[in-house]
């Protein structure tokens, strides 16, 4: 038999090595210091009898994914937790296995534990797989067990008609003939699928086939706590951030309307690639037993400390324990912190765009003031001048997409790159206010959904940008915002990739490429400048005048600290008349390749992102404002100083609807 022993005290796991090696003939003792290691062995391993393991280790890595890890492999396997710590709380984790308090405990308390394990019988739900992989029950394939419950089987299985993976879960067939347990599993399945929620797993089907009983949820996207927990990924407090707020954001919309719950594990949190999280449903019939939402919060908060990188995210886990929250005010809390991180964001992206490529990546003592500067901006958001202050632009009316005609041929693209591309239609002037103000009133009208990518995160269900009510305000009336003028022919901001998609589908048109986008801007000689190869003081809104203080004077140079009007007239024309493409805002693409996809960003290989072209009213003026290539975090980002603009193939465009 094989004992794998998990210590990260090194002097006291040699001496208990020792003792059991002395007295468990015929077994063989493999042990390890950290639970990944122990996870890398596991998965190489032929075979597993008994898992001695910290239940959490100094590092806030935990003992139970590892549990999990060995039972995937080996469901007979017997588990021992040592603790240090207190496990009040963590029952649910602990399921069958059995507790040793470490005080240290002397070695022959280890070793009856041990043989107290080795007495037990083989539990049903330590049993091999009900369903063996290639089972095919109705509709569905079975491809391996997920994990065990007491009554249930989880298997990950393939929706054989549409090729969609799933999780099936499988009421175990000594329960079959028993009518309670029966009836409690068909009313856990009216209860899941009765309860809608974008982070939380739908369920499918529920059928009946052969005898058999099983429903099918959706298998959420992205990988498990467990599975994270096992690798070297680490968090950021924004990351960490993003995954609270979805689970939180799930478990309040579900438990303030009744849904009674069991308690979350590592592996019922799912988090994609862009650290968006889902949860397996988790709900089921209420019981007289009323959980204790509090106890369940910090429960959740402790799951994600070993995932939690050291520092910032260590502490934010730290704060929002010792708050004492429950599912509500933690939503509330986490929502105030993402708000918060969001302002910072873009008043860092907007100083680090405007300082020259050599020194991007310093933070001068002047980067935190203005950061602390601009939240105080926000905070005031939406405050209108009074009638007499109106600037002249106020109740203008909405000037309509205008487009231009980009003759076919070839062009210089990027540094001396030779491209070829068909005629295309591209609009004059970036998006504004007004415009995506009649969009957005077109949506109330349309289909869920009509216009959105298919690839939309299902957490996004708005295309309003943040501040919305406040800048349209601002926008109709002339008035400013953030200090500065604005008007309905502003070109709108604060919008991600996915609203700029939608946009430009309900007007009947798409984002611009990458290339089309610099041929627009610089023609088919490839100048430096849209206007020509050398550089003018004035000619677009740059941020060489840019001022981040509330009470300063930007734009001395341009006219304009933030965003200026389309209407002005202005020198930043390219030779085919198309303006603001060197400054104003920058603009999203549609950042697709050669092969239809987005790139991968520079920095995270295993990210694709859309590009963003163009400078903006923070970014100083230099001779690569047409051919940078910005990659941002996410399609999800959005800032003040990016807005966007529409292109058609089409060779005699339809009226645009704006």
């Amino acid at each position: 038999m094989t004992l794998l022993f998990v210590d990260s005290s090194a002097a006291l796991r040699g001496q208990r090595i020792i003792w059991l090696r002395d007295n468990l003939p015929g077994f063989t003792i493999v042990d390890f210091p950290e639970a990944k290691e122990a996870a890398a062995w596991i998965a190489k391993t032929d075979t597993l009898d008994i898992l001695v393991t910290e239940a959490i280790f100094p590092s806030q890595e935990t003992g139970f994914a590892l549990r999990d890890a060995a039972r995937a492999r080996f469901p007979n396997t017997r588990v021992l937790f040592t603790t240090r710590y207190d496990l009040s709380g963590f029952e649910a984790q602990i399921d069958d296995a059995l507790v040793l308090k470490d005080a240290p405990y002397k070695p022959e308390k280890l070793l009856d534990r041990i043989r107290s394990l080795l007495a037990q019988p083989v539990e049903p739900n330590q049993a091999p797989p009900v369903m063996v992989t290639g089972t095919v029950l109705g509709n569905y394939q079975v491809l391996e067990r997920l994990y065990i419950e007491k009554e249930s089987e989880t298997y990950r299985a393939l929706q054989v008609a549409v090729q969609r993976p799933v999780a099936l879960v499988l009421l175990k067939p000594e329960h079959l003939k028993k009518p309670d347990i029966v009836e409690k599993f068909k009313e856990r399945e009216r209860v899941k699928a009765s309860l809608t929620h974008p982070r939380i797993a739908p369920l499918y089907e529920a059928g009946e086939v052969n005898g058999w009983l099983f429903y099918t949820r959706e298998l959420p996207r992205g990988r498990s706590l467990a599975e994270i927990e096992m690798t070297d990924e680490m968090l950021s407090e924004r990351r960490l951030t993003e995954v609270l707020f979805g689970v939180a954001e799930a478990m309040q919309y579900a438990t303030e309307r009744g849904y009674h719950h069991r308690s979350l594990a590592p592996r019922d949190i799912y988090i994609d690639t862009e650290h968006q999280a889902s949860i397996v449903n988790i709900f089921r019939p209420a019981i007289v037993a009323r959980r204790d939402a509090r106890a369940d919060v910090r429960a959740f908060l402790d799951l994600l400390r070993p995932v939690a990188a050291e520092g910032k995210a260590r502490g934010l886990l730290q704060s929002l324990s010792e708050a004492n929250h429950d599912w509500t005010s933690l939503l509330a809390s986490l929502d105030d912190l993402r708000d918060d991180m969001r302002e910072r964001s873009i008043v860092r992206k907007i100083e680090a765009e405007s300082l020259p490529a050599g020194v991007r990546g310093r933070k001068p003592w002047w980067v935190w003031a203005a950061v602390a500067v601009i939240l105080l901006i926000i905070a005031a958001l939406g405050a209108l001048m009074n009638g007499s202050n109106l600037m002249p632009g106020g109740g203008v009316s909405v000037l309509p997409v205008e487009m231009v005609r980009i003759p076919a041929g070839e062009f210089e693209y990027q540094k001396n790159e030779k491209v070829r591309l068909p005629e295309f239609w591209i609009s004059k002037h970036e998006v504004t206010i007004g415009q995506y103000a009649e969009f957005l009133a077109a949506l109330k009208t349309a289909r869920p959904g009509e216009f959105d990518h298919p690839l939309q995160p299902k957490t996004k269900t708005s295309h309003e940008p943040a501040q919305w009510q406040a800048s349209h305000a601002a926008a109709k009336s002339g008035a400013t915002f953030n200090n500065e003028g604005i008007t309905l022919n502003t070109p709108v901001t604060q919008v991600d990739w996915w609203d700029a998609y939608a946009f430009a589908k309900w007007n009947n048109q798409r984002l611009p490429t990458e290339q089309e986008w610099e041929k627009a801007a610089r023609g088919d000689k490839g100048l430096r400048y849209p206007w020509g190869n050398q550089p003018r003081d004035n000619a677009a809104n740059l941020g060489d005048d840019y001022n981040a203080k509330p009470k300063g004077r930007g734009g001395k140079i341009d006219g304009y600290n933030l965003w200026a009007p389309i209407s002005r007239v202005i020198q930043d024309v390219s030779p085919y008349g198309v303006c603001d493409m060197a400054g104003n805002v920058s603009e999203w693409t549609s950042g697709e390749t050669q092969d239809g996809e987005w790139p991968a960003h520079p920095d995270f290989i295993d990210i694709k992102v859309p590009v963003v072209r163009g400078g903006h009213f923070g970014v100083k003026s230099n001779d690569q404002l047409l051919t940078d290539r910005r990659f941002p975090e996410s399609a999800n980002e959005a800032t003040l100083a990016r807005g966007f603009r529409t292109a058609t193939s089409a060779a005699s465009p339809a009226q645009p609807k704006s």
